[in-house]
């Protein structure tokens, strides 16, 4: 829609007041001047249609039509355009502006999501008029705008070698890790033990819904993402959709990591280093083959909730045949020696810490686990105790919330908290909002790989 604003420059004449004293009786009446004619600076704009800069290929693109206003005894010095009152963009006397410029402002309003914005916007002309600085805007315009951004979905699975090639069952798939937007956080990454000579590809979340959906006989077909040359071994490369299969060329650990926002991976080996620590010792009977597991990203800093009961030890394999961590000569830390002696922890629910480069650790006896926040009754001050099931490393509690947020907490206090993605729940981790109901809230610790919880509305 065309609109249109009048921007006038006025030189008024004086403004005298009355009084009933005249203090003016020897003083020559004023002198009167005929006031100038209005100065008129008329500006016309008019929006495009809807822009999506995923089909842009130049650097500019015009974001207004307009027919540059002729005002005597003046010079136009420019001419922008404000973006929802908060960015305002150069543009050429064409009405064009820079394709990177208006991403950013796009992005910086709305974030990268490649869904169509409409904003509100303002174009306008700038005069210098006789040494004096003047602008003179439009009427609002309605621009829609679609950021550049490739199609991310929100989950990836890991098919080849590692896993048979099995297409027709899910469960057989290896999903990567990722949390928060897609968009903001484009990275989706896993650990794995992969065998020699190992092929694999990318199964994206559509193929998988698909299937689930008896669209399809597995999870085979358009979409899915490997590389541009069959077999290829690089460890970085590009993504390429209907591609080749990437090729891992020694066994061992290694880190798989995608970026979606560029469609590239990267493999980074990291040979026997596993990012798992086993703990044997009383509680289960010293087998490593059946102990549970203590967890790393970085392959130093390993964490994870443990039953204890007296004497343990930390083992790099589920066996005695890789390094085995004992006692050091000082609480707190770790000794590789042969006659190390065992760590020890009263009977109890520990929260696990190793630090394999600095040789210490901890253990964070847990007594109590709550949840916390304005959503449920004790609000930020008290925390709903939950029940513990010793069995499956639970905790869980049936509680009316109202609409708001929460996150969970051990020991009445905030040392160890946990929040954000509830398949995914990290220490420190974001609130978790909630609305107005009464639920079954179980918190998952079984699995030092992942803590979960489940939500469910009675």
């Amino acid at each position: 829609m065309k609109k249109t604003l009048l921007y006038m420059l006025l030189l008024s004449a004086p403004v005298f007041v009355a009084c009933d004293e005249d203090f003016n009786k020897d003083v020559a009446g004023p002198q009167a001047w005929e006031q100038e004619e209005a100065k008129n600076i008329s500006f016309t704009a008019s929006p495009p249609s809807a822009i999506d800069l995923n089909k842009v290929t130049g650097d500019v693109i015009s974001l207004c039509t307009f027919t540059a206003p002729s005002v005597e005894n003046a010079t136009i010095t420019g001419y922008g355009i404000t973006v929802d009152g908060r960015f305002s963009l150069s543009m050429d006397d064409r009405g064009q502006v820079k394709v990177s410029e208006l991403q950013d402002a796009v992005i910086s309003l709305y974030g990268k999501r490649p869904e169509a914005r409409t904003m509100t916007s303002v174009a306008y002309v700038l005069v210098d008029m006789d040494g004096q600085a003047f602008r003179a805007s439009s009427g609002e315009l309605s621009l829609t705008v679609t950021p550049k951004a490739p199609f991310i979905d929100k989950a990836y699975y890991l098919i080849g070698n590692m896993n048979g090639w099995t297409a027709d069952e899910v469960s057989k798939l290896i999903k990567l890790n990722q949390s928060g937007d897609v968009y903001e956080n484009p990275l989706f990454s896993t650990i794995i033990d992969v065998p020699a000579d190992c092929y694999w590809k990318i199964v994206p979340q559509a193929r998988v819904d698909a299937f689930e959906k008896g669209e399809a006989e597995n999870v085979w077909g358009d979409g899915i993402l490997g590389c541009a040359v069959d077999g290829d071994d690089a460890l970085t490369g590009n993504l390429v959709v209907d591609g080749g299969a990437i090729k891992i060329n020694d066994a061992g650990w290694v880190k798989i990591e995608l970026n979606m926002m560029e469609y590239t991976y990267t493999v980074t080996t990291l040979g026997s280093v596993s990012p798992y620590m086993y703990v044997p010792g009383n509680h289960q009977g010293w087998n490593p083959a059946t102990a549970p597991a203590v967890y790393s990203t970085d392959f130093m800093n390993y964490t994870g909730f443990v039953l204890l009961d007296g004497e343990f030890k930390f083992t790099s394999k589920p066996g005695w045949d890789g390094t085995n961590y004992g006692a050091g000569a000082t609480d707190g830390t770790l000794s590789t020696g042969g006659d190390a002696a065992n760590l020890n922890a009263e009977q109890g629910f520990y929260l696990l810490r190793a630090n394999i480069s600095s040789l210490t650790w901890s253990a964070s006896k847990i007594e109590t686990f709550g949840i916390i926040g304005n959503a449920t009754a004790g609000g930020w001050d008290t925390s709903t105790p939950m029940t513990f099931d010793s069995g499956n490393l639970e905790y869980t509690v049936i509680t009316a919330l109202t609409d708001g947020e929460f996150k969970f907490r051990a020991n009445d206090a905030w040392e160890i908290n946990l929040g954000g993605d509830m398949l995914d729940l990290t220490f420190g981790g974001d609130n978790i909002a909630v609305t107005t109901g009464v639920y079954k809230i179980t918190l998952s610790l079984s699995n030092a790989e992942k803590f979960t919880c489940k939500m469910e509305k009675q």
